[in-house]
């Protein structure tokens, strides 16, 4: 950014730049990236549990065509199984060295107690935003990754028949936003590294569960698998994550590995009998506290002989305070006079499910959902307001958290001849090419704001003789002031003064004036 031969005007955008963004990443609270991190630890447990299942049913297929090997159809089953293991171990390599490299760029783990980098532990640089997005967006590894994720998808799930694929329900995709939003942006742009890494390790349990729902499939038409009880084990997967606000709800699946609909046994989870549906334990507890929640479930299963064998696994949860997670789109100021787009979003809960209010203005939902256009009148004279955050729950509305935001004017527009925007001397070539006059927003950090001269006065003093004053209305150049312009002399002095100019919240006086002098 500060390489090159840069004029001293570049320079200064190139440092603000770079203030903004510091900016930027300041507004990402420690609390915050403390419960990203608590996700993704959460995610990796979960993720290890899927592996354990997939790795089951594995062996299961293996075991049928160890007992049957003249069955076409188990041999096949197992020819697909591998196939889509080696698709979905390619993918989760892929992931992960996308991963291993992110952390490393934001400075790597934090050091546990032995002093050596923890590989559970924070991001140093969690709050930064700006080197991930150069790779994934300047750089396009979010633009292959996004083609990836498609491939790996449609790869596992065209192993299957035809007509088996529709039952596979895979979150492994990677779409554009409807309102043209990329995926990559969507997904990489003003985000903290502590999210990416954070939704990274989504990705690798969204292929894992989809390689989990394919082998399934392929595991669910061999009828004759002869079950080895010694290689049985308890399995619990959660089905809404280990992250859980108070007063949501945990529910999880535990079954045994490898078992069929017809599987039948009896299930305790912390001296309770828990409810057993075509092999399969339904579990649900309501979280309170706050912490890592740990249980343990007894699967007890009746033998051919009539003997009972048990078996047991532990499972665990996160229980964290309410937290709503919101953020001004473009700065953390709302500006009067301008619709100011905010984007909110609780975790555990949908759009639709989530409240939004402000303690001034309007705030109305825009297209996509989770967002919305904040507009603050132009004579309102707060100088701070409150975005308030609930959500409707089972158990009725809940307060999850609060934001304030600073309330400012919109910046005075610069006034600008043509390209030249700061006073002082000019060559006679600049001074001829003048043919519009400008209000520019110089560095505003929304986008796409801007200003239209209405009416100004151009002042003419050669060198010798008298001055004149051109009046212009609109940007255009009056053509007897472009005249003046073109038969400028050494020593001439033009000022623009007394601009008006159109822009969001109305007309306004531009309150300086640009002067400048024709050089020899």
């Amino acid at each position: 950014m500060s390489g090159g031969k840069l004029t001293v005007r570049q320079k200064m955008i190139n440092m603000m730049y770079l203030v903004l963004t510091a900016l930027l990443a300041l507004n990402v609270s420690a609390e915050i990236l403390k419960a990203f991190h608590l996700v993704e630890v959460s995610m990796e447990k979960a993720g290890v549990n899927i592996d354990k299942k997939n790795e089951a049913i594995l062996k299961a297929i293996d075991k049928y065509v160890e007992n049957n090997p003249t069955d076409a159809k188990g041999v096949d089953a197992k020819k697909k199984s591998k196939d889509v293991d080696k698709i979905a171990k390619e993918a989760l390599a892929y992931v992960k060295a996308l991963k291993d490299e992110l952390v490393a760029g934001a400075g790597g783990r934090k050091e546990g107690e032995d002093g050596k980098p923890d590989p559970d532990g924070e991001i140093n640089e969690a709050s930064n935003i700006e080197k991930h997005a150069n790779l994934m967006i300047v750089k396009g590894r979010g633009a292959e990754m996004k083609i990836k994720i498609n491939d790996w998808r449609k790869g596992m799930i065209n192993i299957l028949p035809e007509a088996d694929r529709a039952t596979v329900k895979s979150d492994l995709i990677a779409e554009d936003a409807k309102n043209g939003q990329s995926w990559e942006s969507e997904m990489f742009e003003h985000s903290p590294v502590a999210a990416v890494v954070t939704l990274l390790t989504k990705t690798e349990n969204d292929i894992k569960n989809t390689e989990a729902q394919v082998l399934d499939e392929l595991n669910k038409g061999l009828t004759k698998v002869n079950i080895v009880v010694d290689q049985f084990e308890a399995k619990i997967i959660p089905n809404n994550g280990t992250y859980i606000t108070a007063g949501g709800k945990y529910s999880a699946d535990i079954f045994l590995a490898a078992s069929s609909s017809r599987s039948t046994f009896d299930l305790n989870v912390g001296g309770s009998n828990v409810n057993v549906e075509s092999g399969i334990g339904k579990y649900e507890v309501t979280a309170s506290g706050e912490g890592e929640k740990k249980y343990t479930a007894k699967i007890s299963q009746k033998q051919i002989d009539g003997t009972t064998k048990s078996y047991t696994a532990e499972g665990s949860y996160f229980v964290v305070k309410p937290l709503a997670v919101v953020s001004a789109t473009k700065m953390n100021v709302v500006y009067r006079g301008l619709e100011n787009p905010i984007s909110v979003s609780v975790p555990g809960y949908s759009a639709s499910q989530t409240m939004v209010t402000s303690s001034l203005g309007s705030l109305r939902p825009s297209t996509q959902a989770g967002t919305f256009n904040l507009n603050i009148p132009v004579g309102d004279v707060n100088k701070e307001l409150v975005i308030s955050v609930s959500v409707k729950a089972p158990e009725g509305v809940k307060k999850m958290g609060e934001q304030r935001y600073r309330i400012k004017n919109i910046p005075k527009p610069t006034p600008m001849l043509g390209a030249i925007e700061v006073s002082g001397a000019v060559s006679s070539a600049q001074l001829r090419s003048v043919a519009f006059i400008y209000a520019a927003l110089k560095d505003f950090a929304f986008e796409g704001v801007s200003y239209t001269p209405q009416s100004y006065n151009i002042v003419f003093a050669p060198k010798k003789g008298d001055a004149r004053v051109f009046v212009g209305n609109g940007p255009g150049v009056p053509s007897d002031a472009k005249a003046a312009f073109n038969g400028a002399r050494p020593g001439d002095r033009i000022i623009l003064t007394n601009i008006k100019a159109m822009g969001p919240a109305g007309l306004v006086i531009v309150p300086t004036s640009l002067a400048v002098e024709v050089k020899p």
